[in-house]
């Protein structure tokens, strides 16, 4: 039987995906980390959502893979955005959760053009 994914981690895609970031299932004491940094705080954390708009919203996000183990959740996902056809990233990201909310997000993408060179 396949697992499914935690309600919290299914009500962030949902609200991502449909644009209403108010209802992110996020304790206060919310913790965001990507390659840009760490954004610690459920109000700065929407705070800096909601002044990005822009590029926050309007992303198509599709799970492609998924590992749950108790109060832990891993998530690879696809990103696309409507306005933008060649725009196709996945990310990775691992969610803490805590009384039905997510606490903490860890989340692992590519923001440049990196070149590895051996």
């Amino acid at each position: 039987m396949k697992e499914v994914l935690p309600p919290p981690v299914a009500q962030w895609f949902a609200c991502w995906n449909s644009g209403v970031v108010d209802d992110l299932p996020i304790t206060d004491d919310f913790r965001h980390t990507s390659p840009f940094g760490t954004i610690e705080t459920k109000s700065r954390y929407l705070e800096i959502v909601n002044k990005n708009r822009e590029s926050f919203l309007g992303n198509r996000l599709t799970v492609l893979k998924h590992i749950v183990d108790g109060n832990d959740a891993c998530v690879q996902f696809r990103q696309t955005r409507d306005d933008d056809p060649g725009f196709d990233m996945t990310v990775c990201e691992w969610y803490v959760l805590d009384g039905g909310r997510i606490r903490e997000i860890q989340s692992f993408y590519n923001i440049g053009d990196a070149v590895i060179r051996g």
